[in-house]
């Protein structure tokens, strides 16, 4: 019976054993499904199944990679040398791409660092919500497998389109944004009856 998804805010911890990832003993491993177990319960698994959506793990267990932009957030990232391993699990002419997208999750999951109190959504985040759990997503991505790289492509579009739309919203004129929200709602053909009554909607699908 699948494991009860966890609630994205906890990423920084295995979702099966609720113990925080670490180098040693749980570092996180992603699923091409988009789920992320620590090493140790992967390797408890009595079937190469995921825990949550039952999706076949169709990659050897011990080959998958570490996802490093989760780890480092949890502790200092051991720098070495990952040519040979990235060998392993991508073909020779892809290793440098592969490279270069873990290189690019590593820098954008850094906007995701704990505050010193520990919440990683308090006040003083620079990112709002939607923006979290979008580049959540897209840090739980695995970039071996065609599925985890498509999940991932989705994921950085989505994380685009929303940090364009909320540029826009932050640089906009207050009273320029009201006018066009109207103009936008009277084109969906909705008919107002006036201001504090009522609204009609006759044709409008919002």
């Amino acid at each position: 019976m699948p494991i009860q998804a966890p609630q994205w805010t906890e990423f920084l911890s295995c979702p099966v054993c609720c113990n925080a990832f670490d180098v040693a003993h749980r570092s996180p491993i992603s699923l091409g499904c988009g789920h992320t177990v620590c090493k140790t319960c992967l390797s408890n698994l009595h079937r190469k199944q995921c825990p949550f959506d039952q999706t076949t793990i169709s990659i050897d267990i011990e080959s998958l990679p570490v996802n490093t932009a989760l780890l480092q957030l949890v502790g200092p990232l051991i720098k070495k040398d990952d040519d040979a391993v990235d060998q392993k699990i991508v073909s020779r002419d892809n290793v440098a791409y592969y490279q270069d997208s873990r290189k690019c999750v590593e820098e954008l999951a850094m906007y995701l660092k704990p505050h010193p109190n520990g919440n990683v959504c308090g006040s003083g985040s620079i990112l709002s919500r939607p923006m979290q759990r979008k580049l959540v997503t897209l840090i739980n991505c695995q970039l071996v497998e065609d599925e985890g790289r498509t999940r991932a492509m989705r994921a950085a579009r989505s994380l685009g389109e929303r940090t364009v739309t909320e540029l826009i919203l932050q640089h906009q004129n207050p009273q320029q944004l009201s006018a066009n929200l109207w103009a936008a709602v009277r084109a969906r053909g909705c008919q107002f009856l006036g201001p504090g009554k009522t609204v009609r909607l006759t044709t409008c699908y919002l």
